[in-house]
């Protein structure tokens, strides 16, 4: 352990709801960052909505060990941004409110930065926990650090809460163009284009899988994908890079069409559908359109 990193004071950015089916796991996720040792880590609560719990509020705007600001939009976007634009400290991360920082997740990672000063921030590997089993999440880090942005298109390596950054080199419009949904892709993509990344094998999170009142199975969710890749596209990507969002809006419209079917909106549907079609590579959705036909001049059922 470096003096360098003894002396580190780390703010994490910890965006939440703060609604009352999460209270454990944002307790959880704060305890994580507390019991860090070696380095002062200073967890930072930002509450976006107006669905938050005013019992879970207050418990956190009680609580010496955070720092708690208290935004009214509902945007996971927003909050992080806000929560960047709060940091004074040399160094920051992020922990997403039902996840958890590995013992000395902060100290090994303020290491990898102090021991390369010509890195701007660090990525480390982490852990899938779904259903009380833990997935490590990149097999191989070193096909990762080769070509990031590559890669990427395999999956996205990079984990909520699985990175640090130096303050004074990765600025408060890190999360500026963020889209509400997909913000873990936006930063990856933002991080592997703008800066300088150390890559670390070692696992230093836990990301949870199908927590309560999560989102990313939501109708919102399913329905924000087209619009939240186009977020993606601000970006300053290589040509395939592009191609690749491209074809994965294609892709979004098409479920979208599904989703909305499923629900009977079948007018919905087909506007999706007819988006889908328009987009280069939609043709290949050409054969569900009998689905929709069908779907339109056969009415349901009722069932007495």
């Amino acid at each position: 352990m470096s003096a360098g990193t003894q002396r580190a004071t780390v703010s994490v950015i910890v965006p939440t709801t703060a609604r009352a089916a999460r209270r454990e796991l944002i307790d959880r996720a704060i305890d994580s960052i507390v019991d860090q040792t070696r380095v002062r880590a200073v967890p930072m609560v930002i509450v976006n909505g107006p669905g938050r719990d005013p019992d879970v509020t207050r418990a956190l705007m009680a609580d010496g060990r955070l720092r708690v600001h208290v935004v009214e939009e509902g945007s996971l976007a927003n909050a992080l941004q806000v929560g960047r634009r709060l940091v004074d400290t040399p160094w920051f991360a992020e922990l997403d409110d039902d996840d958890m920082l590995l013992p000395r997740a902060l100290e090994s990672r303020v290491e990898a930065l102090v021991r390369q000063d010509d890195y701007d921030c660090v990525v480390t590997n982490g852990y899938r926990r779904c259903f009380g089993e833990d997935t490590l999440h990149v097999a191989d880090m070193n096909v990762v650090e080769r070509d990031p942005v590559r890669a990427f298109w395999d999956f996205n390596w990079l984990l909520p809460g699985s990175y640090l950054c130096r303050t004074d080199r990765v600025g408060p419009d890190l999360f500026d163009g963020a889209p509400e949904f997909l913000e873990c892709s936006y930063l990856a993509l933002r991080l592997a284009t703008t800066y300088r990344i150390r890559f670390v094998h070692s696992p230093t999170v836990i990301w949870n899988q199908f927590t309560p009142a999560s989102l990313s199975n939501s109708r919102r969710f399913i329905l924000s994908q087209p619009k939240a890749h186009e977020h993606l596209l601000k970006l300053e990507l290589p040509p395939y890079a592009r191609r690749k969002v491209l074809e994965r809006i294609v892709v979004n419209l098409h479920s979208g069409s599904e989703f909305l079917l499923g629900e009977g909106a079948r007018l919905e549907a087909w506007r999706w559908h007819l988006r889908c079609l328009l987009r280069r590579g939609g043709y290949r959705y050409l054969p569900y359109t009998r689905k929709l036909v069908q779907s339109t001049l056969i009415p349901k059922r009722v069932v007495p």
